[in-house]
This record gives structure tokens, sequence and C-alpha cells, in this order.
């Protein structure tokens, strides 16, 4: 696995939509095989996909994670698949390797029943270039109006926490009413998630002293939220 924060983790730009899916590893399976299993075999199945435009795998490496997280954090990784348009969904979906092998591995590492993938589109920000051993805080947040305003407000609030300082870069996307498909989580009343702040350290301290000082003090934000530290593993 690549320990190198990705210059651009899925190839996103504002004509570009992403499909973001926090997962959890299938039961009975240690997260190394798990992590292995993603990033070496899975890996190969998604390369040869028709429609991404890019796919990253965030793994969120069990010791960099706030040692008292809900257990509504306790997520092993996100997926983030991007796509130029919502037909290029259509096609990835229509090819026989994508029910015919991707989705039956999946289901040999990671809980697929519990998946909630959604489509997010970019608002503001970018990441920086790569850096070595760099992490991402992903923060994944429920609000009425996942709007630039709302982006805005997070990031505001989340640059006043201890360590937040060290950030070299952010990126706030907002959730597309509409299901991609591409997990088995069905329609639901509400989405799991309505946005998404993304956030990139030089290395995995103060990302996880971040998260660890949400984690201790939800007050911290305006919003309900849960966060992961996630290494980059960029695919496509």
């Amino acid at each position: 696995m690549s320990d190198q924060m990705t210059a651009d983790p899925a190839g996103t730009t504002t004509s570009v939509i992403r499909s973001v899916a926090p997962v959890r590893r299938r039961e009975g399976l240690d997260w190394a095989e798990f992590s292995r299993h993603w990033r070496e075999e899975h890996a190969v199945i998604a390369r040869g996909l028709p429609g991404m435009t890019g796919y990253t795998q965030g793994h969120a490496i069990p010791g960099e994670q706030p040692a008292d997280r809900p257990p509504t954090w306790a997520y092993d990784g996100v997926p983030l698949a991007s796509f130029p348009d919502l037909a290029a969904i259509g096609t990835l979906r229509a090819h026989p390797d994508y029910l015919g092998r991707a989705v039956p591995d999946e289901e040999r590492f990671t809980d697929r029943a519990g998946m909630a993938a959604v489509l997010l589109e970019h608002c503001f920000g970018a990441a920086p270039a790569p850096v070595p051993g760099g992490r991402t805080l992903m923060v994944f947040t429920r609000v009425d109006d996942a709007d630039e305003e709302a982006g805005r407000a997070l990031a505001g609030a989340l640059e006043a926490v201890p360590g937040a300082d060290a950030a070299l870069g952010r990126r706030w996307s907002t959730a597309l009413d509409v299901d991609p498909g591409l997990s088995p989580r069905g329609a639901e009343t509400r989405r799991p998630y309505d946005g998404l702040l993304e956030v990139w350290f030089p290395s995995a301290a103060p990302a996880t002293r971040v998260a660890q000082e949400v984690a201790s003090d939800p007050a911290l934000l305006p919003f309900e939220v849960f966060c992961l530290v996630v290494r980059e593993n960029r695919v496509v």
C-alpha cells in the first residue's frame, strides 16, 4: 500500500461526482487481512471496471483512530469512486465484472449489507500536493442543508479544534439526492450522511489528535459528525 497522501484522491473536480461508502470488515476477519485483500485483490478487479475516472481506498488504520471513538464511528475504510456523470455509474453497474466479480469479492472482506454509499459533488476546497506519510481526516456530517454555507461553518469550527492548525488543505462535498445503486443499502428515510469535509495532514498524529478532540467533545462542531483517519491508496 502506498503510504502517501494523494494529490487528488479520486480525480475529483467540480464536474465529477463521487460515490463515497464507509465500510466495515466482514465479521471474523481481522483488520490486517481486510486491508490486504482490499489493497491487493479487490484493487485488481476495480482496475478492470469501466466508467470510473478514479478509485481510491481510504484505509482506516485502527491505531490511528480516537481511543474512545463512538460505536457509530467504527468503520474500517472508505472507498471513493469518481465518475464523470450519472451515466457512467450505469456503465459500471451493467458490466458483467461488476455483479460477477466485484460484488461477490466485496462480500469476502466487507460487511456489504452495512455499506452506505452516497453520491457527493464537490463544493469548495482542494487537496494539497502529496506528502509521504500524510493522512486524511474524513469528517462525515448530518445537516439539513448540506450547502456551501454549512461546509464553511463546519470547516471554520474545525479550524478552532486543537491540532487542526497542522492541516495542509481541505475539501467540502455535498450529497446528491440520488441513490448511486452501488450498495445494498436501498431506500432509507435519511441518508447516512449529508456532507463530507476532507482535511489533509502531514502525518497521522495531528489527524488523530483532531479526531480525538471531536470524539471527546462533540459540541466543538456545529453538526452531528463521525470521523475517520485514513491512509489513502490510489488504485485508478
